[in-house]
């Protein structure tokens, strides 16, 4: 057989064909001054819609091991016309929002950040959790905290749904992973379901530049 010339140590990429996609990828980024300025209910129905809900189709809008969905969405509404300040947990299967708890919970979600108290400006904050002890139990012939890691991975592909849809509409968003865990509980106590752990905050608003 004749000798094969050995592998280069490097290999040059070609570029890729643009997409739909690449300026989107291109604009997309975190937005952590916002001006406060009130969102429309249409503009947080399709946050809510391409971030943690389902498509036409009525297939979800991010891949879940299992289809178990582990994440729960909530809506922490400070200035969104047609809504009152409150929570509001967000069903995907419906596209509705249910009332959770009335006043502006945004102070309290601040409170339970590291460095992030920019977030009680932010005129909407989606609050991503889940019930880690359900989640590993579902999981539970894979190995311990199997189905933690899973639900951090739907956490990290929600919030990209969410930079996308952002960077596609002109809006602005952060993913706030700084938290306080005690405080989480201590502060936003109200904001959560029962049972659930906070994985992030995705404040969202207009860019303030």
């Amino acid at each position: 057989m004749p000798e094969r010339e050995p592998a280069p140590a490097t290999v040059a990429l070609p570029p890729g064909a643009p997409t739909a996609l690449t300026p989107l990828l291109t604009g997309r980024r975190s937005v952590k001054e916002l001006t406060g300025d009130v969102l429309d209910l249409e503009e947080v129905a399709g946050l809510l819609r391409h971030a943690a809900g389902v498509d036409g189709a009525g297939h979800p809008t991010y891949a879940s091991a299992r289809s178990a969905h582990l994440v729960s969405v909530t809506l922490v509404a400070g200035a969104v016309a047609g809504l009152h300040p409150g929570s509001y947990q967000y069903q995907a299967s419906r596209h509705l929002l249910r009332t959770e708890a009335l006043g502006d919970q945004r102070p309290a979600l601040a409170a339970a950040t590291v460095d992030a108290h920019w977030v009680s400006g932010a005129p909407a904050v989606l609050v991503l959790t889940a019930d880690i002890r359900a989640a590993d139990a579902r999981f539970a012939e894979l190995g311990p905290g199997q189905g933690d890691r899973f639900a951090w991975l739907e956490a990290g592909l929600i919030t990209q749904n969410a930079y996308l849809w952002a960077a596609a509409v002109g809006l602005g968003v952060a993913f706030i992973g700084g938290l306080d865990r005690a405080a989480c509980a201590r502060e936003a106590g109200s904001v959560l379901p029962a049972g659930h752990t906070v994985l992030g905050l995705l404040p969202v608003g207009n860019p303030a530049y």
